[in-house]
């Protein structure tokens, strides 16, 4: 009997030291958390108890007995915890502290028993028995403190009863009858050892095994009905998607796990993961992306099944960072795609329009001519020359022909008409055939972008030193340069691209880079001096 009951007490330490250990590396939140606790004050306490029935005098007893007091005053307060958030019951924190003030005072009695008589009123050593014992007369403190304890269980017994209607999952309520069991199995083995029922009760405390079923209770829920088990469908899941955010919560909604990632992206999960959750929820439901610093996360909801039973959901925050801004530059590349072609249309119907008008005032000139003719024929020349300074006044500047491409032609001609009016002298020699080789209206629009970067650059220096010079020569590939002036300011980013800070300004220049890209060719920025060079091959 002596060496059964002393091997008992030995198994259980090592059985707590099993169970800490396997919900150390589970711990992720307040019911793991309690269980951990639970299972290092049990630990205490029967390792203290252990060496209790070891002791061979009664100083090595009380010695004994108080360290083992240091984990038996906790082992109710931490059983009375992992029930109140096993059940999901709101305690006030008032209560709380109260109840770690109360088992404070009591641990201090107990150090302290051998200086007054509020555990013990009276103590005697008696190592005659099958295990040595210190029999005593209970004092105020330790009356209370057992009744507290009696009090304690009951009340978790009947939250534990309570709960049972909330769960409608066969394994919840298995899980929650095995934890029942466990409370039950201890009660009645605490009455037993109070009102000494049986006589192994004066020699050995067998409440030490209630204790015991009740940690063996949590044990079999965690492996045999999934008590930790959605951390474990968690990690699996984390396996495949390492780089995410991961949330687990059970099927109630209540937070049962996160992982570091998630923390980072949501630091107040720790204060308030109800509001986090809501948040993934709304935006999985109106499909949106969540912008958080500088990255985009699109929500993912996965339900977690076992067994046929819904046992919680997983929350994925997935990156879509590089996705999100490739949509941005796609647009905005459509958007100054689609202003360049409407500049362009605009462009190319003023010209297309002065073009007309010269077309109609040509046919006319024959006519014309002849009535000129005819009247210098009758010496009629102050009415001659009146009616050619009429058609001088009507007739518009002829549009001058700088390169066979009709599109490129029109938009350097209205610009050269633009620099012009800014008093900004144009020096344009350009070969550029009617066949480039590339779409002629993009060719045209990235021309346009760069001659319009050049009148704005001119624009901020003196009118004696505005200037701009476009060249283009055609061998197999066109060699496009413009030069122009400017105020030395320009600056150039590390991939040599200009580098603006002005609202609105910088479009042309992506648009240009983008019809570089597509179109395969090579594209040099130089600044040196007052002026200001790009050289394109086409």
């Amino acid at each position: 009997m002596h060496d059964i009951l002393l091997t008992s007490i030995i198994i259980s330490i090592f059985a707590m030291l099993l169970e800490g250990f396997i919900v150390f590396k589970n711990l992720k939140n307040k019911l793991h958390a309690y269980l951990f606790f639970n299972c290092m004050v049990m630990l205490v306490n029967n390792t203290g108890y252990l060496l209790e029935l070891l002791s061979k005098t009664e100083d090595e007893y009380v010695a004994a007995l108080k360290f083992s007091y240091a984990g038996r005053v906790w082992i109710i307060f931490s059983f009375f915890m992992f029930t109140v958030e096993f059940c999901h019951i709101k305690v006030p924190k008032l209560f709380v502290r109260a109840f770690v003030l109360f088992d404070v005072l009591v641990y201090t009695a107990v150090f302290t028993l051998e200086n007054h008589s509020l555990y013990y009123s009276k103590v005697w050593f008696d190592k005659d028995g099958l295990f040595p014992v210190l029999l005593h007369r209970s004092g105020i403190v330790h009356q209370v403190f057992m009744q507290s304890q009696a009090i304690v269980i009951i009340v978790a017994i009947y939250w534990l009863f309570r709960s049972l209607k909330s769960y409608k999952g066969k394994i919840a309520k298995r899980r929650a009858m095995i934890i029942i069991s466990g409370f039950l199995i201890e009660a009645v083995l605490f009455i037993c050892q109070v009102s000494h029922m049986f006589f192994v009760t004066y020699f050995f405390d067998i409440s030490v095994f209630g204790h015991v079923a009740v940690t063996i209770s949590m044990f079999i829920a965690i492996f045999r009905y999934n008590l930790l088990g959605i951390i474990d469908m968690a990690r699996e899941y984390i396996v495949d998607r390492l780089s995410e955010g991961v949330i687990a919560v059970d099927p109630d909604g209540r937070l049962q796990y996160y992982n570091e990632h998630v923390k980072e992206l949501f630091p107040e999960i720790t204060k308030d993961a109800e509001s986090v959750v809501d948040q993934l929820k709304k935006a999985i439901i109106k499909g949106d992306t969540l912008a958080i610093g500088d990255r985009f996360f699109s929500p993912e909801e996965k339900e977690l099944y076992t067994d046929g039973e819904l046992i919680g959901k997983l929350y994925a925050l997935v990156d879509t960072t590089a996705l999100k801004q490739r949509e941005y530059k796609l647009k905005a590349d459509a958007a100054m795609l689609e202003m360049a072609a409407d500049s362009m249309k605009e462009r190319l119907g003023a010209t297309e329009e002065m073009l007309s008008q010269d077309r109609a005032m040509r046919h006319d000139r024959r006519h014309f001519e002849a009535l000129i003719l005819s009247l210098i024929q009758d010496d009629k020349v102050d009415e001659a020359r009146k009616c050619l300074e009429e058609r001088l006044s009507q007739e518009p500047s002829t549009g001058q022909r700088y390169c066979e491409n009709p599109t490129v032609n029109a938009a350097i001609m209205h610009y050269v008409a633009v620099a012009e009016k800014k008093s900004i002298k144009v020096k344009v020699s350009a070969n550029i055939p009617y066949k480039p080789g590339v779409d002629e209206m993009q060719l045209a629009i990235a021309i346009s972008n760069l001659f319009e970067n050049a009148i704005h650059a001119c624009e901020k220096v003196p009118e004696n030193d505005r200037f701009i010079e476009i060249t283009a020569k055609f061998k197999q590939q066109i060699l496009f340069e413009i030069v122009n002036s400017c105020d030395g300011k320009t600056v150039l980013s590390e991939e040599g691209y200009p580098v603006t800070t002005e609202v609105g300004h910088g479009i042309g220049t992506r648009s240009v880079l983008d019809f570089v890209q597509k179109t395969n060719s090579e594209i040099r920025y130089i600044a040196e001096d007052n002026k200001f060079k790009v050289r394109m091959i086409i």
